[in-house]
């Protein structure tokens, strides 16, 4: 059976819900993605399946639940990543709680995830527990290593403020992991347009 990670947004004012459906479909379109494209259902959604989702959802979780969804997972680390910061973003934005959970994660303190106005409830960023060692994607034969920004090269270096990738012996910088990823597949490209 697949991989699937579960994710709840709470107490989201109602005139807030067609902004987080906006949302979902940019960060859908945004990228390939190797697992489902993410999608959120909620009291204003009009497909079939997303009603009856959410209207079972409701039944059992808290009335205070504004939206849900799911997303079946293929493997790629990156798009669990990408969907974890996805919810800690509209968790900070709106100062709402979100809910994550993924019971085959293969880090376990990444399998159960809130996020209280963008923070852990402890107070810590994501960044602050995320792994201390890079995120490995492999296309087409090749290794692209993600770092987060916490993540140090040397123990007395400090720590970047921005994703750092490297492949094919190169290493770079960018603002967001989505980005990262895009850049370095760029590099991917041109690198095998050049072996042509």
């Amino acid at each position: 059976m697949r991989r699937v990670l579960h994710f709840r947004l709470y107490s989201l004012p109602e005139q807030r819900l067609e902004r987080v459906h906006m949302q979902f479909e940019a960060l859908a379109a945004a990228r390939t993605w190797r697992c489902n494209s993410p999608w959120v259902a909620s009291a204003q959604s009009t497909g079939l399946f997303e009603m009856e989702y959410f209207r079972h959802l409701r039944q059992e979780d808290r009335a205070d639940l504004s939206a849900a969804g799911f997303v079946k997972m293929a493997g790629d680390e990156t798009d669990a990543l990408i969907i974890t910061i996805f919810m800690r973003d509209l968790s900070a934005e709106y100062g709402i709680r979100v809910a994550m959970k993924d019971e085959d994660h293969p880090l376990a303190k990444l399998r159960r995830l809130e996020f209280h106005g963008g923070r852990l409830p402890t107070g810590q960023s994501l960044e602050d527990v995320l792994a201390k060692r890079p995120v490995i994607k492999k296309v087409e034969g090749e290794r692209i290593l993600f770092y987060p920004p916490t993540f140090r090269l040397h123990s007395q270096g400090p720590p970047s403020p921005e994703w750092a990738y490297a492949l094919c012996g190169i290493r770079a910088y960018a603002p967001t992991l989505m980005e990262a990823e895009q850049e370095a597949l760029k590099i991917l490209r041109g690198f095998g347009h050049l072996g042509a």
